[in-house]
């Protein structure tokens, strides 16, 4: 169970849409030359507009929350997630890594900047409630 910031309630069963990045997507718009990181804070806005609208019309069910884990976790707070850092666990060093592997491999600057996220960044589990993210993202429904 998570209590959000604005005191929504997840509990087990609840319908929670689970955020993924797509890889591929991010690899073309840097070699495309897209301004990263502001080009992609201007993408992922768009994208959480549109997912807003889709749970607001209902094509989604009754979603209570979105979820994420992440390197990115300033970037998730700018688009107005709460982020909570992972405990040390063995699971969570595993996920990290995995996170930083794929940083190399997608990233145009390849292992250097994978060295940067691996020597400070940590994952977090970044939540909006749908209440959060109506108000934020849902005025042009």
């Amino acid at each position: 169970m998570a209590v959000l910031a604005d005191g929504t309630r997840v509990e087990p069963g609840d319908l929670v849409v689970e955020l993924h990045f797509d890889n591929r997507r991010l690899l073309a718009l840097s070699l495309a030359g897209a301004q990263l990181p502001w080009d992609l804070l201007r993408l992922a806005r768009l994208d959480l507009a549109e997912l807003a609208c889709r749970i607001a019309r209902g094509e989604l069910g009754e979603v209570q929350a979105l979820v994420g884990i992440t390197l990115f976790a300033r970037a998730g707070r700018r688009l107005g997630f709460e982020v909570h850092p992972l405990p040390p666990t063995w699971y969570h060093r595993l996920q990290r890594f995995f996170f930083v592997g794929l940083i190399a491999v997608y990233h145009p600057l390849g292992w250097q900047m994978a060295d940067r996220y691996r020597a400070r960044a940590w994952p977090g589990r970044a939540w909006m409630s749908r209440t959060a993210l109506l108000a934020r993202y849902g005025a042009g429904c």
